[in-house]
């Protein structure tokens, strides 16, 4: 069986260890997305120069035709209601949270890991459903050799200091036994807090503002983010394929990144 540590390294690069992933799934939550509307399309000329791509279980086999020199497969095994905000067309009145594949149909499915949303802020209950879900994945992904991702969203009404939420998610990660966990810029004081805390679990860390300042991500990085986590914002960006460069040379200095020929 191939172990957890060697699917691990499918998405980070071996030269400095670090990874650049990029999340294709927010439709199934969100409905179509700007300007993944053509999704092989918009997603194959960014598999040379990420690590790794979150999709969906359905668009994983539109990838199928995957290089060894292309971005490793993450698969998103969670569906949620909790990231439609207000302008949504059908806000969430009560939030759902279910799973929607196990590790052995993920591993049918080609995936190098598995990605799951953990919920804070919202009632107790749904905090606990998470943890639960994350502890049940964590345990099937060691058996299986699949590593489990938790994608940290701190959007609860409840939420009230968004960093103290944020250091809470990470704390629940290594409580469940996730193999890592991507979470958003908390602000200094609380990322340095967070590194100690994860000690060898890579932490990605989303930019608040995809096409702005880059500060943030050097910063993270120097501090010991072990990757870049970019959500759907990036397929609406005008000039995605150069944003997208720019945070791959951030993410890996010292790499040459190449793009699809």
């Amino acid at each position: 069986m191939i172990s957890k540590s060697y699917r691990m390294k499918e998405f980070f690069n071996p030269i400095d260890d670090r990874s650049l992933i990029v999340d294709t799934s927010a439709g199934l939550s969100l409905g179509p997305i700007m300007g993944l509307e053509e999704f092989r399309k918009s997603v194959e000329p960014l598999l040379p120069m990420v690590d790794g791509i979150i999709t969906s279980p359905g668009q994983s086999r539109v990838l199928a035709g995957r290089t060894r020199g292309d971005a490793a497969l993450l698969i998103r095994a969670d569906w949620t209601n909790a990231i439609r905000d207000e302008d949504f067309v059908l806000p969430p009145e009560t939030i759902h949270h279910t799973t929607l594949l196990d590790t052995t149909h993920a591993l049918d499915l080609g995936a190098s890991a598995m990605v799951l949303y953990f919920l804070l802020g919202h009632e107790e209950n749904i905090e606990a459903d998470c943890l639960k879900k994350s502890v049940q994945y964590a345990i099937k992904g060691s058996q299986t050799g699949l590593p489990l991702i938790l994608d940290v969203q701190p959007i609860g009404e409840r939420v009230v200091l968004r960093n103290k939420a944020i250091e809470l998610g990470v704390s629940y990660a290594l409580e469940a036994g996730a193999d890592g966990a991507a979470i958003p810029w908390p602000g200094v004081e609380s990322f340095e807090l967070i590194v100690k805390m994860a000690a060898e679990m890579p932490v990605w860390v989303k930019p608040p503002d995809i096409s702005g300042d880059q500060a943030i991500l050097l910063n993270a990085l120097d501090i010991g983010a072990r990757g870049v986590w970019l959500d759907e914002r990036i397929f609406a960006q005008k000039e995605k394929m150069g944003i997208l460069q720019s945070i791959a040379q951030i993410t890996h200095p010292n790499v040459v990144i190449r793009e699809q020929g």
